[in-house]
Formats: C-alpha cells, structure tokens, sequence
C-alpha cells in the first residue's frame, strides 16, 4: 500500500461532488449531444469571472494560440512574456510565428518584472503577456499602463490562477483577454483536458468562437478543432460551484505551510492568492525530491527555463528565472492533503533555503 503524501490528489474533491459528476455524465451519453453545445459552462464561468464573454476550448494550450490569432499575432511578430512558466505559454507564441521576448521575474513574487518593460518594446511588438504563475498575480497597473502608452493588446495567462483576484476583481479580465487551463490537476479541473478564454471584447470573441470550430468557417479563414466537449463543459459546471470552497482549503494549507517555512513570495494584501502550486526556494531541491521519495511526492516547476529548452531557445541573460528554475521545490497543496507529514518530513531533512 502505497502510504506516501500524493503530489496531487482528486479524491476529497470529487467525493465532494463525485455522484453530481456520475449524473451529469449520465445525462450527456443519454442526450446523443456531445459536442459544440458548452454555451451553459459559458455563461457561469462569465458570470464567475465578471467578463462578458467566455469561448470554451479543448486545452489551456488552445487558449492561448486562439487568443493570439485573435488579436492578429503573425509571423515577425514579438510578444513579451516570461521564460518562467510552463512551455506551451511560449509554444503558442511559436505557432503564430511569432517571436518570444522574454522578460525576467521578480524574486518577490515569481511574476513579470515590469520595471523594464518599455525597455523591450520595439516596432515588432504586437503584444504583451504576462503569466500569473502558481496562482499568484501579476503587477497588471504598470503592464496596462506601458501597454496603453504603446496601444498594445494584453493577453493573461491564467492557466495556474483561475479564482486569483486583485482587489475582487478576477485575473483574466484586467487585460484584453485572459486564457484558463481546466487540466485535471487545477483548482478548477475538468476530467480530461480543457480550457477557455475571456474576454469584454465582441470582437476577440466573435475570432475566437469562428476559429475554434474547423470548417465552420473555413471558407473565410483557416480554423482549427479547437472546441470543448459537452461532457467536460458539464462536469466543469459542477466543479465550479465547488471552487470557492477549494481555494479556500488551498489557502489554509499555505497558511500551515508559511508558519513552518517562513514568507516564501511577497503576497500582496490585495491578492487573493489561489495556489496552484506551493514553490519553496531551497539549495538542495534534488535530493530533498530523492530523499523524500517514499515519504511525500514532491515536484519542481519547472527545472529548465523555456529560454532554455532547445526548442524554445532565445540568448537572453535571466537570472532569477535560472535562479528558480534550480532551487524552487514545490509542495503538495490540495484538499485533504496531511499537511502534518508533509512539514514533519520536510523537518527531518537537513534544509538550506535561499
């Protein structure tokens, strides 16, 4: 019997809300309609958020590659973004054509570091994407403010930060669009992949749902079969009744944790902090993973840089993101997890943090 503290477990969320789950699926296979019918999910997820419009997707990756055809991104073109952050943020970029510029992050707070922003703009700027990584926020008043000074669109990713709030007011609609990931393990996960994006703008909308449909419109442009399907559109609208509640446990199991190990990012008061990941700054990450194998599963977000990744490469000089990309170790933090092993385990090794 495996007796280790999961990485990552489903099981007190879906008990939950496993027999809405089983009723729902039910009624799907049932109604022989399976696809292109997500307009409820649609609407809720709008209303949760406080945007006017919501296109739901098939991926968190979807999202992005849509929202960025949407407003017109091509090739030779330049988007400013982050290296820190999970690879398909750049991928979409490299879909259109378009190339990476990439900014360091801030040591406080693992986000853009917006200080030298107007820095990077050039002619070939055509957007700015900022990522709200693990589930914190980023500075959005100085990107919309150098990003208005130029005319340039904002594009948020949170994929990691659905339910993360600034003053109340939902990551994602503070730009001109903003791109969710419902991958399983996300606070608001579906059971499969999916995704979505938001935004206060017909326009961006009317190019996300066209493109999203291949061949629906593909005498005018070319699309992609980018939809969600009816069966995840209806699990996640039951998920998303529960999603206050897993943030909030989420949050008291970083209290527990920021008691042991101290502040680990600057949380502005402002914030509503959703914790898709729990990251801790330590010199001897891999074997504290190793060690702890059989004890508590433990993860690094992300070990190489997307500058770094070969595919991904661009000569660039980023020496916080590097610094993380070593050191951050990122503990388990969901419903039920026994937050109790995971800091006695923690207490049993020999720890240098940074």
């Amino acid at each position: 019997m495996d007796t280790r503290v999961k990485y990552y477990s489903l099981d007190k969320i879906h008990k939950k809300c496993g027999k809405e789950l089983e009723q729902c699926a039910l009624r799907v296979i049932k109604s022989e309609d399976y696809v292109g019918n997500t307009t409820q999910f649609e609407t809720e997820f709008a209303a949760y958020t406080g945007a006017k419009y919501c296109c739901a997707l098939n991926s968190g990756s979807s999202s992005l590659h849509i929202a960025l055809k949407a407003l017109g991104i091509k090739p030779g073109d330049e988007v400013i973004t982050v290296s820190a952050t999970f690879q398909a943020t750049i991928a979409a970029i490299k879909y259109c054509g378009a190339t990476p510029v990439y900014l360091d992050i801030e040591a406080d707070t693992l986000c853009m570091d917006t200080t030298k922003l107007e820095q990077k703009i050039t002619p070939r700027t055509k957007a700015i994407l900022p990522v709200h990584l693990y589930g914190n926020f980023c500075e959005m008043g100085n990107i919309l403010t150098v990003a208005h000074a130029h005319n340039i669109p904002v594009l948020e990713d949170c994929a990691q930060a659905t339910g993360t709030e600034w003053k109340g007011q939902h990551a994602g609609t503070f730009g001109n669009i903003g791109c969710f990931s419902f991958y399983p393990g996300k606070g608001l996960g579906a059971l499969g992949d999916a995704g979505c994006i938001i935004t206060n703008d017909k326009h961006y909308y009317d190019i996300a749902c066209s493109l999203r449909s291949g061949g629906v419109d593909s005498s005018v442009r070319l699309c992609y079969n980018y939809r969600m399907s009816n069966l995840q559109g209806e699990f996640l609208r039951v998920k998303l009744k529960h999603l206050d509640w897993v943030i909030a446990e989420k949050q008291k199991i970083a209290n527990k944790y920021r008691k042991f190990l101290k502040d680990y990012i600057y949380m502005d008061p402002h914030v509503q902090h959703s914790y898709h990941i729990y990251p801790i700054l330590t010199k001897n990450r891999d074997k504290i993973i190793t060690s702890l194998a059989n004890t508590v599963e433990l993860k690094a977000h992300y070990p190489t840089p997307c500058h770094r990744l070969p595919h991904l490469s661009v000569a660039t000089t980023l020496p916080i993101t590097e610094k993380w990309a070593k050191h951050t170790l990122s503990l388990p933090i969901y419903p039920g997890v026994d937050t109790n092993k995971v800091i006695e385990a923690l207490n049993d090794y020999t720890m240098s943090f940074l």
